[in-house]
């Protein structure tokens, strides 16, 4: 943008030392030039808001998909937790379970009688 700028300036500064029969035709073509360079300049700087409009808009959906698989990830570690929790509690309940069973037995062996046994923690 600025060399085509810089070229209009020279281009304005050759015409004052052209031929007189060919002066007014250069200043109308180089005043042709300066609009179409305008309206390039417009469009170009539409372009760069329509651009900015669109990536702040793709940058707010990306926030939002971040957010939402991050509370996702919270609810899968909660789950997580949830299910270590509910492992070492079956851990426990078969090792109770198992001790009790044992006792159980033994006891029927030295004594012959059935006992009736209460899983306890």
């Amino acid at each position: 943008m600025k060399k085509l700028s810089s070229l209009i300036t020279c281009l304005q500064g050759l015409s004052s030392s052209s031929p007189a029969q060919h002066r007014s035709q250069l200043l109308k073509q180089i005043e042709a030039l300066q609009v179409t360079s305008k309206k390039q300049k417009e469009h170009f700087m539409e372009f760069l808001q329509v651009s900015e409009e669109y990536a702040n808009k793709y940058l707010l959906e990306i926030d939002i998909v971040i957010q939402q698989q991050g509370s996702f990830l919270d609810k899968l570690e909660v789950r997580l937790e949830a299910a270590r929790n509910l492992c070492g509690e079956a851990v426990d309940l078969q090792t109770l379970y198992e001790s009790g069973t044992v006792a159980a037995m033994e006891n029927f062996r030295a004594t012959g009688k059935a006992a009736s046994c209460r899983l306890q923690r």
